[in-house]
């Protein structure tokens, strides 16, 4: 915090844009990201496959450059840093935790923590001391001399983030990382998340899952190399919240217009062959439907409209919109 008592930025991007060129086609990976990000918070980024999640993570990393744009990192321009700058950053000042672990399978667990220290430099004995300290952050003070095959994928993936600490990094940059993991696993990691960012962690998370978004504090969603919404956790939860899950029908059975068709009593009264009896029934369906006539007038409100269609207040943020979310199941016909 600021001494005027402001949140510091700790990542700003300003019309950041990433294009590959690929044969004689240009793809627009990002098409001016303006975000920012303060220290000590806890953001998850969204968006489909191909909206520049990757990328945007790429460029905060500081593992690929932006083709323009401005990124401020702690106060400082990184597009304007040297690779060696660059490499000092990502081993310093970051922190990478990855879907696929990335441990060396034939080191302890031990020795996988102790790589970012042996790239900067640190003597044998502190680094020792640093990668138990980070081992025993994440509860796996017990497994330090152990190898990646002895260990479960949980146990794996908190030694990667151990790994991604043990730097003491201004940021935690964590992609998919319950993205291999079982449900009951990824509660594990995710609360691992949750005692970092209390203990003043600035944390940022790539996710396709929504219950995965919810533990951060905001959520940015990407949508075709442009941000296409940001918003607090609360409001996004909220928002969510008053999303239909079945259609509005189901709730008040009994004032369906449609009855309940009883076909049993007509086909009963006829003789053994179906076929007749089959086709008076559908030559005089009169005296079926006549107790309920099919288009009621007080059929409408049986299907209000849901909360996201009504218009927003004025000033009321923009809720995350679900453009990959298959299209909601329209509602049954009750005319008929």
């Amino acid at each position: 915090m600021s001494e005027n008592g402001h949140m510091e930025s700790m990542i700003v991007t300003r019309d950041l844009r990433k294009e590959y060129v690929m044969g004689t086609e240009t793809v627009h990976a990002l098409a001016g990201v303006d975000i920012e990000i303060l220290r000590n918070e806890y953001v998850s980024i969204m968006g489909p496959s191909g909206s520049g999640k990757s990328t945007l993570m790429n460029m905060i990393g500081c593992l690929d450059s932006p083709t323009s744009g401005e990124y401020v990192l702690n106060g400082q321009a990184v597009q304007d840093l040297s690779d060696d700058n660059l490499a000092r950053i990502r081993n310093r000042e970051i922190g990478f935790v990855f879907q696929t672990f990335n441990l060396l399978p034939r080191a302890t667990a031990l020795h996988n923590v102790e790589l970012p220290l042996i790239y900067a430099g640190v003597s044998s004995r502190d680094r020792q001391q640093k990668a138990a300290q980070a081992l025993e952050i994440v509860q796996l003070a017990d497994r330090m001399d152990h190898k990646p095959n002895e260990l479960s994928g949980g146990q794996r993936q908190r030694v990667a983030i151990a790994r991604a600490l043990v730097n003491d990094p201004s940021i935690l940059l964590a992609d998919e990382p319950t993205g291999n993991l079982d449900s009951s696993t990824s509660e594990e990691i995710m609360d691992v998340f949750d005692t970092l960012h209390e203990n003043g962690q600035t944390i940022i998370m790539v996710t396709h899952e929504y219950d995965i978004a919810a533990r951060s504090q905001r959520v940015i969603t990407l949508v075709d190399g442009k941000v296409e919404a940001q918003m607090s956790v609360d409001y996004y939860l909220a928002r969510g919240l008053q999303q239909p899950t079945a259609a509005p029908a189901a709730a008040d059975p009994s004032a369906s217009p449609e009855p309940e068709p009883e076909p049993a009593p007509e086909t009963s009264a006829e003789a053994e062959p179906a076929p007749a009896p089959s086709l008076e029934a559908d030559a005089a369906p009169a005296p079926t439907l006549e107790p309920a006539p099919a288009p009621h007038p007080t059929a409408a409100p049986l299907d209000p409209v849901p909360p996201e269609a009504a218009p927003p207040a004025p000033g009321t943020r923009r809720p995350i919109s679900n453009p990959w979310a298959p299209p909601p199941t329209p509602p049954a016909d009750r005319g008929r």
